[in-house]
């Protein structure tokens, strides 16, 4: 029925009934099963799904079907580590070759046996490799808390484990190079992966215990949202490690009054930069703005100079300077930034046309635009893409506006002032405009 086998992308967009094909691992030759027997078949893994077919007739719209689409199609998906699974005769992907090489590592550490945290370990370390091969760096917001969350309940299974400190590094090198074959970006930012995850691990580690301590003193059968704020801000819990941490003891989290208190500590934190207006501008008159387009065109410099994994992670502009926070491990050298520097100014020199154009989401991603946090930008977004008469795209990013019309009305020479660390892998730049000669 439409609660199991139908399929839509939400409220709006193209849908229809989906079939689901069952492989039998069980040896048993299962078949004429009733639906019961199919569901004790499913629960006892002597079944696993491994087609899924979405036959896209229908069109949604506000969360109604409305009619049926001119064009119809069948959008087919497989799993490819269920499709191993089948070949290679397993009940569970974690008992295939791609899972086996880290299990036996993680058991190789481990004083404890538990299987479950095993497969957990092994997971979630080898999901953080590749988010961090893709640019992600661990953050408190948007894909950097997923990876944050990621690596922080891998580390408190692995003590679970009773594995050694630091010890992730082994089953990090297993991963690489299991899989820098076929994907040789992972190979390529292998001492990128190995960093971030070690220095998550040591940040986690210097309140864990501690954490822990807190929690095991929390008492009756609810953790109340002030208890879980704190094991947040304080400890560095993730308010799903809390929940994991209460359900094992039988309690519940309330996790309405910890949005309360989250809510509460945003509310103080926007206070205190009050003044700010969107995308980090303190105000949008002429010198703010020049400086916006400035940095706009820094970032893409140290894209190019630095690496592509170089993303924005916050800023402040105002009519003096452009305060510049962005995701790169560590400080970098003056004769790159002498570099970031010509960069701009060049831009600037060749009195670049700086154009807006509104795009499809998927249009600006396949475009190669430069923007963070994706998932928060409507269907269709604004791109400021900033080309000189050339041909040369210096800079071409998602934003919101205002900037110059041509870099030509830039007044000054850019000039980086300081370059320094804001935190665990963020680097802050405070740049200017210097009066020309």
């Amino acid at each position: 029925g439409a609660k199991s086998n139908w399929w839509s992308p939400g409220d709006n967009g193209p849908c229809g009934p989906d079939s689901e094909m069952f492989y039998d691992v069980s040896g048993t030759h299962i078949d004429g099963l009733t639906k019961e027997g199919f569901l004790v078949a499913d629960e006892k893994q002597e079944v696993i799904e491994i087609w899924n077919d979405v036959f896209m007739e229908y069109e949604k719209k506000d969360g109604k079907v409305i009619g049926k689409l001119a064009t119809k199609n069948v959008d087919t998906g497989s799993g490819l580590e269920r499709v191993t699974c089948v070949v290679q005769g397993k009940r569970s992907v974690y008992d295939t070759d791609l899972f086996i090489p880290l299990i036996e590592k993680i058991s190789e550490l481990s004083t404890k046996d538990d299987q479950h945290a095993k497969r957990i370990v092994a997971e979630h370390i080898r999901s953080s490799s590749f988010l961090i091969t893709d640019g992600v760096a661990p953050s408190n917001t948007d894909q950097g808390y997923i990876l944050r969350r990621l690596i922080r309940r891998a580390v408190r299974y692995a003590d679970q484990l009773g594995m050694p400190e630091q010890s992730l590094k082994a089953v990090i090198e297993i991963i690489i190079t299991k899989y820098g074959t076929a994907y040789p970006s992972v190979l390529e930012k292998k001492d990128t992966i190995l960093r971030e995850i070690s220095q998550e691990e040591e940040k986690f580690r210097k309140t864990l215990v501690h954490g822990i301590k807190e929690f095991e003193k929390l008492r009756g059968s609810s953790v109340n949202g002030r208890d879980a704020f704190t094991l947040f801000s304080t400890y560095g819990f993730p308010i799903e490690m809390t929940q994991e941490l209460a359900k094992e003891k039988g309690m519940m989290v309330d996790l309405e009054a910890f949005a309360l208190e989250m809510d509460k500590h945003q509310e103080l934190s926007r206070t205190s930069s009050a003044g700010k207006f969107k995308g980090g501008l303190a105000n949008m008159n002429e010198k703010t703005t020049m400086l916006h387009t400035v940095t706009h065109l820094m970032l893409a410099a140290l894209r190019k100079y630095l690496g592509v994994e170089v993303h924005q992670a916050g800023s402040n502009i105002t009519e003096e300077r452009t305060r510049f926070d962005f995701i790169y491990p560590k400080k970098v050298e003056r004769e790159t930034l002498n570099k970031v520097e010509m960069y701009v100014n060049e831009a600037i020199s060749k009195n670049c046309d700086v154009m807006i154009e509104i795009m499809k989401k998927e249009d600006a991603m396949s475009a190669g635009v430069e923007g963070s946090f994706w998932e928060k930008y409507p269907d269709k977004v604004t791109v400021y893409t900033v080309k000189c008469s050339d041909g040369t795209v210096y800079s071409q990013e998602l934003c919101g506006g205002p900037h110059v019309a041509n870099t030509g009305n830039i007044k000054g020479s850019f000039k980086i002032i300081k370059e320094e660390a804001s935190s665990a892998g963020i680097r802050r730049i405070k740049g200017i405009l210097e009066p020309q000669s």
